[in-house]
């Protein structure tokens, strides 16, 4: 994979810091033929940074003290103050975090804990990190603050006082707020400052899941487990901003941190920050200290990383004992009867995929296979490619919906209508062609399933799609987009991550199907 800005193997800050071209190979003909395809994998306001985290030295710049929007990176400075009143002793891990009525109005992402009810402080560090809780972001504040506006001056003073002068906080979650402001080097300088002031919590930001109430709750930073040395720090989207990341990749006494802000999508922004970062190893510095600022030694100091990975994805807090041998094999036994009691439910869930500051989880697992089993009316026709598009722009909501079990391994997938039945030997050369293009690089298109008048419809109808066609969809995100015209709401089925071909091939099959599809191209 290269990218515009490598030259020589190495990024470069392009000429424009307004974004970047993703070199692949499903652009080149667009590309050959003189057209800019810039728009297909950033937003309009790209940032990218990479920092040794041992010297604060600057490896990689480009456009780093521009003026962006946070999304949910806020919940970074929300954690850092959390993590400060338990450094100081005036929280504890089992402190009761309780949920206002107006906390629990927050727009999802939220942990759905209702109103008047608590969870502990400990529980709050996993939902603000893995699920991007805004209600439980709200509810922090509150807590810790008095108000959220309160706790959000408290938070841009933090910020003055580490040395992010373009950072201004107005509310602890990242919703959307035009005047709630940063810069990518900004936010590496926080994600410096969680490691460094507060090394005994920053293990709980390689947390890629944990249970409440009864349900496992899983993130979506996709880089935790598929990139060497990943150990955090955060995800974040709204509209204004675009993907957001910021990451820490450890790989012996080798430490970096990077941020893009603004990708197009999360897979575009994803592979960016992999490569941005995987050019910089050779050139950090060896060693156990953490930097204070990005761009300066000034204030680095020894930090102990041994426990690191500590609180993986087990739900363990990152600083308790190994449980004994006994204890260990009991409830690995006990995952393994409810993975098979799931299973056999069909009501398993898949790894869902990048998510944002809108997605929608622990509202919608208790009934996604009840939703998955009945039809979803269709409340509109597909829209045509230049509405969809518009349509994207218009809406304030994009929430991505998990597969209910993983790509696959679906036993009881409806079958092919006889007059579409195939042999055996076409339906296998139609898999691996689908294979085929399903292997292929994210060209910014995406394929709308039609609108539908509640979002339970919508999800219904991506259950459904993916279960019918689980070669085509392996590896897409599937999302429903609130979308409202002329004062009516209705929500848009999509699937995200094709390029041209594959797109219109994923259509082809869904329509044999006999329900409604239209690829859509990048804007």
């Amino acid at each position: 994979m290269q990218f515009p800005g490598l030259r020589g193997n190495r990024p470069r800050p392009c000429a424009k810091s307004s974004g970047f071209r993703f070199w692949r190979p499903a652009v080149a003909a667009v590309l050959a033929a003189g057209l800019d395809a810039t728009a297909a994998y950033a937003g309009p306001k790209f940032a990218a940074l990479t920092v040794d985290a041992r010297n604060g030295k600057v490896l990689y710049a480009s456009d780093i003290d521009g003026i962006r929007h946070p999304a949910s990176l806020t919940k970074m400075m929300t954690l850092y103050l959390l993590f400060e009143d338990m450094s100081a002793g005036t929280l504890k891990l089992s402190s009761p975090i309780t949920v206002s009525a107006r906390c629990t109005g927050m727009a999802p992402s939220k942990l759905g804990v209702k109103a008047g009810g608590s969870i502990t402080a400990e529980t709050a560090m996993r939902a603000l990190i893995v699920k991007s809780a805004n209600d439980i972001a709200c509810a922090v504040a509150e807590t810790l603050g008095g108000s959220e506006s309160a706790f959000a001056q408290r938070m841009t003073r933090t910020a003055r006082s580490l040395g992010m002068s373009r950072t201004t906080f107005l509310n602890a979650s990242g919703l959307p707020n035009p005047n709630q402001v940063t810069s990518a080097r900004d936010m590496a300088t926080l994600g410096l400052r969680l490691m460094r002031d507060h090394p005994q919590y920053y293990p709980y930001f390689n947390t890629r899941s944990f249970v409440f109430q009864g349900k496992t709750i899983k993130g979506h930073n996709r880089l935790l487990g598929s990139y060497e040395g990943a150990d955090g720090i955060k995800t974040g989207y709204v509209a204004a901003s675009g993907f957001n990341l910021v990451t820490s990749v450890r790989r012996g006494d080798k430490r970096l941190v990077g941020v893009v802000i603004g990708g197009k999508s999360g897979a575009s922004r994803d592979a960016y920050m992999k490569q941005m970062l995987s050019q910089y190893f050779d050139d950090a510095t060896g060693g156990q200290t953490i930097a204070a600022y990005a761009g300066s030694a000034k204030g680095a100091k020894p930090t102990d990383e041994t426990e690191t990975a500590a609180a993986g994805d087990t739900g363990a807090t990152p600083a308790a004992k190994p449980p004994r041998k006994d204890a260990a094999a009991k409830r690995l036994a006990q995952r393994k009867n409810k993975a098979a009691q799931a299973k056999a439910a069909g009501t398993g869930a898949g790894e869902p995929a990048e998510q944002g500051d809108t997605e929608d989880g622990v509202d919608q697992m208790a009934s996604l296979a009840a939703q998955a089993a009945r039809p979803a009316k269709p409340a509109a026709a597909p829209v045509a490619t230049g509405t969809a598009t518009k349509a994207a722009e218009e809406a304030p909501q994009v929430e991505t919906v998990p597969p209910p079990i993983p790509n696959g391994t679906v036993a009881d997938a409806p079958s092919t209508a006889p007059s579409e039945q195939k042999t055996q030997a076409q339906q296998q050369a139609d898999q691996a062609r689908m294979a085929t293009i399903a292997a292929g690089a994210d060209g910014g298109w995406i394929i709308s399933l039609g609108d539908y008048a509640t979002k339970a419809d919508a999800t219904a109808v991506l259950q459904q799609m993916r279960k019918r066609s689980p070669d085509m969809l392996d590896g897409r995100t599937a999302q429903t987009v609130m979308v409202e015209k002329k004062g009516k709401i209705t929500y848009r089925a999509r699937f995200t991550g094709f390029d041209q071909a594959s797109a219109a091939m994923a259509c082809k099959t869904i329509k044999k199907q006999k329900a409604p599809c239209q690829p859509v191209g990048p804007s």
